[in-house]
């Protein structure tokens, strides 16, 4: 009976915390999928599939959580959505030495490659540090912020976000 009490009220803190990190979610996901349609699913899922969780007391930050929830979701959409991948009329572009479009074919396939590296880059970071690195460039939070939401000491996200930043631009650079 305990237990059923303690659970309501753990999936009840988690739900104020998705309708807090909500609007931000959205966001994150209408960036990532460039549909606003799509990126309403996808936050429902991401509702959804945190609800799902059996060991609901194992989530210490739900802010964290749901956005790791939310880009696996993505990228599996992104996935399914590349296989009808996009073409280029190679025989055009060398005769002619541009696509039909005026290139356009190419330098999209070329942000895509662009986007795909980067993704690939975040992914190797630690959760913590993929976390504190989007929470600072992507939501625009200041060091105290992110250091209040994630229950670190502001200098430890400095020292986190440094690393996190050398770590890319390394792994870019290659």
């Amino acid at each position: 009976m305990l237990q059923d009490v303690e659970n309501k009220d753990l999936e009840t803190r988690l739900g104020k915390a998705f309708q807090s990190y909500a609007p931000k979610l959205l966001r994150f996901l209408v960036f990532r999928l460039k549909n606003k349609s799509d990126a309403q699913d996808l936050t429902q899922e991401t509702y959804v599939r945190m609800m799902r969780v059996k060991k609901k007391d194992l989530i210490r930050q739900p802010y964290s959580y749901l956005f790791k929830i939310a880009d696996n979701l993505a990228n599996e959409f992104l996935i399914k959505q590349n296989k009808n991948p996009m073409t280029v009329d190679l025989e055009t572009v060398m005769i002619t030495g541009r696509d039909s479009d005026n290139n356009a074919s190419v330098r999209a396939t070329e942000a895509h490659l662009a986007i795909q590296q980067l993704e690939r880059t975040l992914n190797k970071l630690s959760p913590l540090y993929k976390s504190i690195l989007l929470l600072r460039k992507r939501d625009g939070l200041s060091h105290k912020e992110i250091a209040k939401q994630l229950g670190l000491s502001p200098n430890t996200v400095h020292v986190y976000l440094t690393r996190a930043l050398l770590h890319c631009r390394a792994e870019l650079t290659r």
